[in-house]
């Protein structure tokens, strides 16, 4: 993280700078905080949450080799070669030109404008052994994305024609021994991709899979796109990081119903991890170096290019012996355009056939009700009435919500429920609602700002989250009327609190009063921390001022979902 040099070091001067503040009053309507001595328990951010945030990293890459592959049969040889293509549309949108991006497809011609040559072994070789060192020194970094069926240790790269594991390592070291570069990252989609990380593991590279060693990958809802690849990209597209992205894509899967469990590598152990139910990184060692680092040619601005803005929460519709008739209305922004928005209905304890034949597979199945819904009034509300018949009484569906733009970029998947009983009301609340602390982590010795985050959801619905620290209501949000519900992110400085350990609970409220909480212990430890904050009494209270330094050790704020 770059430090502003124009800060000031010197504690006389920070001083000096201190008495004038006070003498003008203008440090009480600079920061409008003013907290009783004997009770100072929390500390809000300086700036506000629209204040233009420090980038968490500078780290560019200088060149991104794709690779589309096929299999005899060429079995979803143009589902794959689609996403690669807009994975390559992607970086070209984060600042790469056509000379930075090598890309190889199993078809090559003017149908594909995109694709430099074949995808063969041989010519994945030449790229990462003599192509990419024409454009990667030792100081810079290679992006790679591979694209195919695959199986233990293997991917089909063209008829006949498999990439394996260490073949993979030989090339990479290869190019590290030329240029003296060794920072790579590795983003494969496909069966059994998992099985790469081992092998391929080694320092500074960030290994991300799209599947366990033991699991087969899922193709999206529509076909177009692996179902992890649709969100990881298109979270990249977004100028999230690559840990975040992770974590996005790992729910986006999880939602759809996939077991298909996404590994991260960027500690060099060899061991790829998930998420955790939280779905927060870091995990098991790994993901504090992928959280920092973004895939770009250069630091640009970049938002969401599309946003599901409004879902209902449960739905309940009146039970019919014949025809079940249900409505579904969302709310979809976006700044590119919107191609179409779908409805997804997964029958309540469906579970997903996961082949383990190296085919990536797909995810709906006769079971699977998918609907387009449509926006007669092009005002972003979309809209469609869904019959069901033969259902029984009580039955209940799972409702994902997709949405593309114009690109095929994906928006985060948003879900929420669909039963039908004798009078289409919901039934008494009886359970409470689900609360979890999803950062910090219990284990971890915290110093300066810290933020923390908790999420919520109820299975009617959701009043507020509150926090409190060793027992004293800190921060509180309310929920709106309707998904995607926010998260509570809170700025904590650990510097106002005692060394030692501190209790952080989350409290859960929902409309009907019930409640839940969850609590965790952590250790406050600023003995080392160098930033000085002072004290100045007003009024019996006081006000707290640090460094300005504080303000760059905050890490960039993640987007509510």
């Amino acid at each position: 993280m770059r430090v502003d040099t124009s800060l000031l070091s010197m504690k006389t001067s920070k001083k000096i700078i201190l008495a004038l503040m006070i003498l003008s009053g203008i440090f009480l309507s600079m920061l409008q905080l003013q907290l009783q001595f004997t009770n100072v328990v929390a500390y809000s951010e300086f700036v506000s949450s629209d204040t233009p945030q420090i980038s968490v990293s500078d780290e560019t890459q200088s060149a991104w080799i794709l690779l589309a592959g096929d299999t005899w049969d060429h079995r979803d040889m143009a589902a794959l070669q689609n996403a690669a293509n807009i994975t390559y549309e992607i970086l070209r949108g984060n600042g790469f030109s056509s000379e930075q991006i090598y890309y190889m497809g199993p078809e090559v011609g003017p149908s594909q404008p995109y694709v430099n040559t074949s995808s063969t072994k041989i010519n994945l070789k030449w790229a990462i052994e003599e192509w990419a060192p024409q454009h990667v020194n030792s100081t810079q970094s290679l992006g790679i994305a591979l694209f195919s069926h695959g199986d233990y240790d293997a991917l089909a790269v063209m008829v006949g024609d498999a990439l394996w594991d260490t073949d993979l390592n030989s090339y990479l070291r290869n190019f590290e021994i030329t240029t003296g570069c060794k920072r790579i990252i590795l983003i494969i989609e496909g069966c059994h991709s998992g099985s790469f990380i081992y092998p391929n593991s080694k320092d500074n590279r960030i290994i991300v899979t799209s599947a366990h060693t033991l699991a087969g990958a899922a193709f999206n809802a529509d076909r177009t796109n692996g179902a992890f690849s649709e969100s990881f990209w298109s979270s990249v597209a977004s100028c999230l990081t690559i840990g975040t992205a992770f974590e996005e894509a790992v729910i986006h899967v999880r939602n759809l119903g996939s077991h298909q469990a996404p590994q991260i590598d960027d500690n060099h152990d060899g061991q790829g991890h998930t998420v955790a139910p939280s779905g927060y990184l870091p995990v098991g060692g790994d993901g504090n170096d992928a959280l920092d680092v973004k895939i770009w040619a250069k630091p640009i601005v970049c938002f969401p290019k599309i946003q599901i803005e409004m879902v209902p929460l449960p739905i309940y519709e009146i039970w019919d012996l014949f025809t079940s008739v249900a409505n579904i209305e969302v709310e979809v922004g976006s700044s590119t355009g919107i191609s179409k928005v779908y409805a997804r209905f997964v029958p309540s304890g469906w579970e997903p056939n996961d082949p383990l034949d190296g085919y990536i597979y797909p995810i709906n199945d006769a079971a699977i009700k998918m609907i387009e819904l449509e926006d007669p009034l092009m005002n972003g509300i979309y809209s469609s009435d869904i019959a069901f018949d033969g259902l029984a009484l009580g039955d209940s569906f799972i409702v994902n919500i997709l949405a593309y733009d114009a690109s095929g970029i994906a928006a985060d998947i948003v879900s929420t429920s669909l039963s039908f009983n004798a009078d289409g009301e919901a039934p008494p609340d009886t359970e409470p609602p689900s609360i979890y602390i999803t950062k910090p982590h219990s284990e971890d010795a915290l110093s300066d700002v810290v933020e923390i985050f908790v999420r919520g959801d109820d299975n009617q619905e959701l009043e507020t989250i509150e926090l409190y620290i060793d027992g004293l209501l800190v921060d509180n949000l309310a929920m709106p009327d309707h998904y995607p519900y926010p998260e509570l992110q809170f700025s904590c400085n650990t510097s106002l609190y005692t060394e030692g350990k501190h209790n952080i609970t989350a409290v859960a409220i929902d409309k009907a009063g019930l409640t839940n909480q969850t609590s965790m212990i952590v250790k406050f430890d600023n003995l080392n921390n160098e930033i000085i904050y002072y004290a100045a009494g007003i009024g019996g209270g006081v006000v707290i001022i640090s460094s300005s330094a504080i303000i760059i050790r905050f890490r960039k704020k993640r987007k509510l979902r």
